[in-house]
């Protein structure tokens, strides 16, 4: 752990300058006690998500579920498959251009939504993962 020397009294400035100073791993660290600082009131107990919190998060992690339908999961495998043994009519690979589009944008919307969700609750991504139970776009549903 980095060790910065500080005043007793700071000004916003000097304390965002200090924080710069943190390494990668000391600002991860930081991000993370700070996050579950927020989260507790002055008595340090724990609080009490507002409903308003536990309904963004619930949206997140319904974003972290999104999925092409099976129906054109299925048509994308198998398109993926002639594509492979390079069998593809030129419909077929727009087709599959167009499904293989709609998978890669469903899976930044999901990691968006991991990553926020990550981030809201001071937790690495790897956390948050079993914490929800992610499955990779690659996992049979």
């Amino acid at each position: 752990m980095s060790t910065i020397p500080v005043q007793a009294q700071m000004t916003l400035e000097q304390l965002i300058s200090a924080v710069k100073q943190l390494s990668r791993e000391d600002l991860r660290e930081f991000e993370r006690q700070f996050a579950e600082w927020q989260r507790k009131p002055a008595n340090g107990t724990k609080r009490r998500s507002n409903g308003k919190q536990a309904e963004t998060d619930a949206r997140l992690i319904e974003g972290t579920k999104s999925d092409l339908p099976a129906k054109d999961r299925r048509r994308l495998k198998r398109l993926s498959e002639k594509s492979e043994l390079d069998v593809l009519t030129s419909k077929e690979l727009a087709e599959y251009r167009k499904l293989a589009q709609r998978s890669e944008e469903i899976d930044v919307v999901r990691v968006e939504a991991l990553a926020e969700l990550a981030r809201r609750r001071g937790k690495s991504l790897e956390e948050m993962m079993k914490e929800i139970g992610w499955r990779s776009g690659n996992d049979e549903t």
